[in-house]
């Protein structure tokens, strides 16, 4: 199987983050807390929505971004897969009367995953997602029971203070930053400080998980130490006087005075 391009690498990468940040959005709780998790949720949408249209060359309104499926169209899209016109596991909604592309998918430990994004590159960037990334990564698009809807995101975002919120370590963050580069001189700051050290531009790695087949480790037992050896049941270098034991010496209980 042919692996992605890059770049279709880093679409798949940010429609990942968008997804996450989707989820904590509607699993946000009610009172001041679950306010203050849906506000960075919609802050975080919005910034990953800049990088997707600086990745795609064109804006994407917040009704077209990508969002996991919901079971009943994961099972219409799977219906058109058998019955239908179909490529690979990418199938067209139009013939469920909707419109963009599903993306559906099983992954082992996890079950059904599906993505549902209006154009073609961003539903194909998922499809080799979907073959190529470990389960755990892929979480975010655990197909929902209901149709996920997107917040209504703000017309201007401070990208500088989102760039502090991502993390570094995560795939998915990194491609984030990569496709905000450029936007500002004040963003692309925050980026060099956020990202210190940071390649943004290597390449993906994707370590196939090992399988119970493969041979386990071997221990290697190390040599032990022989033992010093004893003379006359004592161990070398200890030398006591004739008639003295090996017991500790007594301290006596009071002070002798002059």
């Amino acid at each position: 199987m042919a692996l992605g391009s890059y770049e279709t690498y880093q679409l798949a990468h940010i429609a990942t983050y968008i997804a996450e940040r989707l989820g904590r959005h509607h699993r946000s709780g009610r009172g001041r807390d679950g306010r203050a998790a849906r506000a960075e949720a919609v802050r975080d949408i919005a910034g990953a929505a800049t990088a997707l249209g600086n990745a795609t060359g064109r804006s994407i309104p917040e009704r077209d971004l990508p969002r996991t499926l919901d079971t009943d169209t994961f099972t219409a899209a799977q219906q058109l897969l058998a019955t239908g016109p179909r490529s690979a596991d990418v199938v067209a909604l139009a013939g469920t009367g909707q419109t963009g592309f599903a993306v559906v998918g099983h992954v082992p430990g996890l079950g059904a995953v599906g993505a549902r994004a209006e154009s073609r590159d961003i539903a194909d960037a998922l499809h080799a997602h979907f073959l190529t990334r470990p389960s755990s990564e892929l979480a975010p698009w655990a197909v929902t029971r209901d149709p996920q809807r997107v917040p209504t995101l703000p017309q201007q975002v401070d990208l500088a203070a989102f760039v502090e919120h991502l993390d570094p370590i995560r795939d998915d963050d990194r491609a984030v930053a990569r496709n905000l580069r450029g936007h500002d001189r004040r963003t692309d700051a925050a980026i060099r400080g956020r990202f210190a050290g940071v390649d943004l531009d290597a390449p993906a790695v994707v370590t196939p998980p090992a399988t119970p087949s493969d041979p386990a480790p071997r221990r290697v037992a190390r040599p032990r130490r022989p033992a010093a050896p004893k003379v006359n049941g004592r161990a070398p270098g200890i030398h006591r006087p004739p008639g003295q034991s090996a017991a500790a010496p007594t301290v006596p209980t009071t002070i002798a005075g002059p």
